[in-house]
């Protein structure tokens, strides 16, 4: 096979980008992606809400205005990724579209559960306090930086990611931190 057939192979391999959303619109978003054809992976993660003096189960997503979606860089078409219902377009530096780093969503969805959902579970939070460094492990590949900015119910922690050469605002469980 010649160099240049085997870099045209590579150039084409699909991979996982961020798509960000309107607010509130993951689920409209998903849904308009599917129909279009694309693989979509939108993470979900079953809480618990407090509201009226009614406790529910409720899906909210982990990433709240994004969603991931996968597709290949150099033949798909970006304004039509961008002008699709319920999305905003991807996540982009310049006219650089970057990759979600590889196992990311594979990781992602190791952790969901047999209904598909990523669950949480009870840490104490007495072992973190607002502005702490923490170390946030989405898998088996290296961990992300990340810094705590405020606690949401008895196990999520809000931090800033670093990620995407930029920080991001996520909620998460707490056994996916470490102080660092």
């Amino acid at each position: 096979m010649s160099e240049a057939l085997a870099i045209n192979i590579q150039e084409s391999k699909c991979q996982w980008f961020t798509i960000r959303t309107q607010p509130n619109k993951e689920t409209l978003a998903r849904l308009h992606y599917e129909r279009q054809g694309y693989p979509v992976y939108l993470p979900l993660v079953r809480i618990t809400r407090t509201h009226a003096r009614k406790r529910e189960e409720v899906l909210r997503p982990l990433f709240p205005g994004y969603l991931f979606l996968q597709l290949d860089p150099h033949t798909c078409n970006w304004i039509a990724i961008s002008s699709t219902r319920g999305a905003v377009g991807p996540v982009q530096f310049g006219t650089h579209f970057p990759p979600v780093p590889d196992g990311v969503i594979d990781c992602l969805r190791e952790r969901a559960g047999h209904d598909g959902f990523l669950s949480r579970t009870y840490l104490q939070r007495q072992r973190y306090k607002m502005g702490d460094q923490v170390e946030v492990f989405l898998g088996e590949g290296e961990p992300v930086k990340a810094i705590i900015d405020s606690f949401c119910g008895e196990d999520q922690v809000r931090v800033l990611l670093e990620m995407l050469q930029r920080q991001v605002k996520t909620t998460l469980s707490q056994d996916r931190i470490k102080l660092i």
